[in-house]
């Protein structure tokens, strides 16, 4: 009864902030949109196929499957190292999986089912059977120890997790630890033996094969359908982020397409996390647009260069750490595998420095180089090309039709353009909240709008640029100081690898700036510190500099500044 009266309250607060500010719907763009990205064209072999996959499932996240197996029934869905889907294939397994899960594992809306594993065609599978039935899915990093998978489980009263081989022993351990948690443990055997003492687990594949066996439609009703996934938890334990993918239609991709170059029929490579909101968006858009997708395991420079290469991949989104990678190679591994068929190279999740950006574009190219702004709690905000990257060094772009960008003081107060506050966004597609963490989800609200305490300002034009995190603020002789501005800077020194700047307990100015480094063997910091001063404040130039191999960073590519500042303190630094 909670639940459902909070989502009626959050789509009256929808409806309203959509009747103050109705969206601006230009047909003729929109309809150029999607000629251009082929929509416009459906191909379908039998069109009455294609109009019942419609009405039965809706048009939205659960029916993309099912309508691109009407209109193009043997292209590529899906491919990882184990196998191949065609659509027919995918949108049979996925209806498989969905009636397995409910019929068989009790599996229904109101009770999440956990998934943990590698990237492979079972993961998507799995989501987009959830997706259709319209129950949560919670996504657990396959990284993730017992202990840390344990607390996830319990918060989120999931009583089903789906694993792999990789990550069956941890599902195992929590399993037999909790006997009070009464958990279901699904998992892809790769065809290895399955333990049978003490804990139910059920494989996969023998599940799917026993449910196509039994044959029947699979019966889905209209409603949410809530993703949960978990923050990076970069400040403490991480929190889950519930939002209904149901909220996505066809107007909230036509307004992406309009400023990305995705097609239908496309070729997409997934090398980032599908248990991280990025690699979940772009599976997300590729499969409405009916991409043949490639799942990678890992990402490793050399070996994803020959992917992007050797598939002809058209489009493939990854942190700026895994960019900065494959920037490192030499030119001869470039010019072995050239990639004329990319066209657009996305970066989010954490900072892409302007220094970094500027090294992709020269080796991409400005119409390929794509950057935005958004998070797990906030969805799709921004998006900026390499050329707008060049004319607005720093920005992250405009908001995208349906998201308004605020920037608000500490006082709640709006701030002009140029001033620095707490960046909040609204939109349809914000959160619903963080999984039965109520005082958590008051703290990132301003009234409808909602933060992730990302600072930063708009310009004059509109356009987004970020000064850091609340907490990473320095605040120094009594001047705040944003260490994105300056790392910004300092990566387009050439001896600069990578950097980040952190603040330190100084007892003259309260806190002292700290560069740590990745640099190359000519780092020299006194003249790096004379070659800041010509391009920043003096208060920004750091008073100290620390060389270290390699920057702590979580699986999404954000720098882990308490690690920073713990190695720091514990080598005697501090």
């Amino acid at each position: 009864m909670t639940r459902a009266r909070d989502r009626l309250a959050e789509q009256v607060g929808r409806l309203q902030h959509w009747l103050r500010r109705p969206p601006v719907l230009d047909l003729p763009r929109y309809l150029r949109t999607a000629a251009r990205a082929g929509l416009l064209r459906t191909g379908a072999r039998h069109p009455l196929d294609l109009l019942r996959a419609a009405l039965s499932r809706g048009v939205g996240v659960r029916s993309v499957h099912a309508i691109h197996a009407a209109s193009a029934p043997d292209r590529l869905a899906f491919a990882d190292r184990h196998r191949a889907l065609t659509y027919l294939e995918a949108d049979a397994e996925i209806d498989a999986v969905a009636g397995a899960l409910r019929d068989h594992l009790g599996v229904c809306r109101g009770v999440p089912v956990v998934v943990c594993m590698e990237n492979r065609i079972e993961y998507a599978s799995v989501w987009f059977a959830l997706l259709r039935l319209g129950v949560t899915c919670a996504h657990v990093s396959r990284h993730a120890t017992a202990d840390e998978i344990e607390p996830l489980v319990e918060r989120s009263r999931g009583r089903v997790l789906v694993v792999s081989t990789a990550t069956l022993e941890i599902a195992l351990a929590v399993a037999q630890r909790r006997p009070d948690l009464d958990l279901r443990i699904v998992c892809v055997s790769d065809g290895h033996a399955l333990p049978r003492a003490g804990v139910r687990v059920w494989d996969y594949h023998a599940l799917v094969e026993r449910q196509m066996a039994l044959g029947g439609d699979l019966h889905v009703e209209a409603g949410p359908s809530d993703n949960v996934v978990y923050t990076s938890g970069t400040t403490g334990r991480p929190k889950g982020a519930v939002r209904d993918f149901s909220a996505f239609g066809a107007l909230e991709l036509l307004q992406i397409l309009d400023r990305l170059p995705l097609h239908v029929g496309d070729r997409h490579l997934v090398v980032a996390p599908l248990y991280h909101s990025s690699g979940q968006v772009f599976t997300l858009l590729n499969s409405a647009l009916g991409a043949s997708i490639w799942f990678d395991e890992r990402f490793e420079a050399g070996e994803t260069l020959r992917r992007l290469s050797e598939l002809r991949i058209d489009n493939v989104f990854m942190v700026p750490t895994m960019i900065a990678r494959i920037l490192e190679l030499d030119d001869s591994v470039h010019h072995a595998h050239p990639t004329p068929h990319l066209q657009a190279l996305i970066s989010g999740a954490a900072p892409f420095s302007i220094g970094l950006r500027e090294r992709a574009i020269a080796r991409f190219g400005p119409d390929v180089v794509f950057d935005f702004y958004g998070a797990t709690e906030l969805g799709w905000v921004t998006l900026v090309d390499g050329h707008e990257m060049r004319a607005r060094p720093g920005t992250l772009g405009q908001a995208i039709p349906g998201q308004e960008i605020g920037v608000f003081d500490d006082a709640g107060e709006r701030v002009p353009p140029g001033r620095v506050g707490r960046i909040y966004t609204r939109s349809a597609q914000l959160m619903l909240g963080y999984m039965r963490d109520e005082d958590a989800t008051r703290e990132a609200s301003l009234g409808d709008w909602l933060t992730v305490d990302d600072l930063g300002y708009l310009d004059e034009d509109g356009y987004l640029f970020l000064t850091g995190r609340a907490r990473d603020m320095v605040l120094s002789g009594g001047v705040n100081i944003y260490p994105a501005e300056i790392e910004n800077v300092l990566s387009l020194h050439p001896s600069i690898r990578d950097v980040a700047v952190v603040g330190l307990p100084d007892p003259d100015w309260g806190e002292r700036l700290v560069a740590i480094v990745v640099a190359g063997p000519d780092f020299d910091a006194e003249a790096v510190q004379a070659w800041a001063r010509e391009r920043m404040t003096a208060y920004k130039v750091p008073r100290q500099w620390e060389r270290v191999d390699e920057l702590p960073r979580n699986p999404t590519g954000k720098v882990l500044k308490r690690d920073l500042v713990a190695g720091l303190t514990r080598s005697g630094v501090v």
